[in-house]
């Protein structure tokens, strides 16, 4: 049988743990047409969306894709451009990001890129190539970074156009709160274990 003070550790740890989970940004709460440079709040994590070609470089539009579900975000946008790079700047430091992506091609698929970046300093990349999907008509893939801090994506493709979803991210620092239930659970541990020695 589990003694109370370990049921106490693990469900103490299990609190962190999901005061830490990962943040996704996936554009099902953004209204279709909207577009580039907006911000979009999940968790208490700011991400602010924008392009060189803004206004309007990417777009929210509906999935055409099977990966990516539901809305996506991709260009071109209402300013007509291609060949362009998606921004993201972050409220937080953040310690790992994934996301789904798409590139616009109909041969070989495009390398896609993904440049962190920590206060406009490049802290690493990342590059992946999409896949084509039976049924579908552009190749799908899936990148991801850890490893460094970082505040800021940019993500770009040799291809003329691409789409995002999906992105998921981890912050660089324990939340206040997982803190708070780390200090709270060592606290009652460590009272029982007294309890228990008098």
């Amino acid at each position: 049988m589990i003694s109370k003070p370990t049921r106490l550790f693990f469900a103490t740890v299990f609190l962190c743990a999901a005061a830490h989970a990962s943040t996704v940004f996936n554009f099902d709460s953004d209204g279709l047409g909207t577009a580039t440079g907006f911000t979009d709040k999940v968790n208490g994590i700011s991400a602010t969306f924008s392009s060189t070609g803004d206004p309007g470089g990417f777009v929210v539009y509906q999935s055409i894709f099977e990966t990516l579900t539901g809305n996506v975000l991709g260009d071109p946008g209402p300013a007509g451009l291609d060949n362009l790079a998606l921004t993201i700047n972050f409220s937080n430091n953040l310690a790992a990001v994934v996301l789904d992506f798409a590139t616009a091609d109909f041969g070989t698929p495009s390398p896609f890129t993904l440049n962190a970046y920590q206060n406009s300093k490049l802290v690493g990349s990342a590059t992946s190539t999409g896949e084509f999907l039976n049924g579908f008509t552009f190749p799908e893939g899936e990148i991801s970074f850890s490893g460094a801090t970082f505040n800021e994506l940019v993500l770009s493709s040799t291809s003329m156009d691409f789409a995002v979803d999906n992105i998921s991210v981890i912050s660089a620092a324990p939340e206040p709160a997982a803190g708070v239930l780390l200090a709270g659970g060592v606290m009652i541990l460590l009272g029982i274990f007294v309890s228990n020695k008098q």
